[in-house]
């Protein structure tokens, strides 16, 4: 939305802009010269100017999803890594006579608490 209203003030500067200059101008490309009213050169400067930034615009935008889709891809081949290895853990596990859960590859053991982090029977201040 800020935008759109940046945009819409920007296209009313230039409008008036354009109305108040309305007079003709020289001007000269390399070795071409002409005369043009004011008007048709500030809103031909707009048009190239927006053009220029779409087509900037896209070529980000094609870079990105271009991209996202090879990183996409590669975690497509990542997963399929990761559950041919489960799988494997799997059968190592069975093949041993499997202690623990192949799925619960997350949990770590417990620490072993210490004695002197154990509550004292008369309260927590020593007595």
């Amino acid at each position: 939305m800020p935008f759109i209203i940046i945009s819409a003030v920007v296209a009313i500067l230039v409008a008036i802009l354009a109305i108040q200059n309305s007079m003709m101008v020289d001007l000269t490309l390399f070795m071409w010269s002409f005369r043009l009213n004011l008007v048709l050169v500030v809103l031909l400067s707009v048009i190239c100017g927006l053009l220029l930034g779409l087509a900037w615009g896209i070529t980000v935008k094609t870079r990105s999803m271009w991209r996202m889709r090879k990183l996409n891809e590669q975690i497509a081949l990542l997963e399929d890594d990761k559950r041919i290895l489960r799988d494997k853990v799997e059968q190592l596990m069975k093949a041993q006579g499997g202690v623990m859960d192949p799925a619960d590859t997350t949990t770590t053991p417990a620490a072993p608490v210490k004695p002197d982090a154990q509550k004292t029977p008369g309260g927590s201040f020593g007595n």
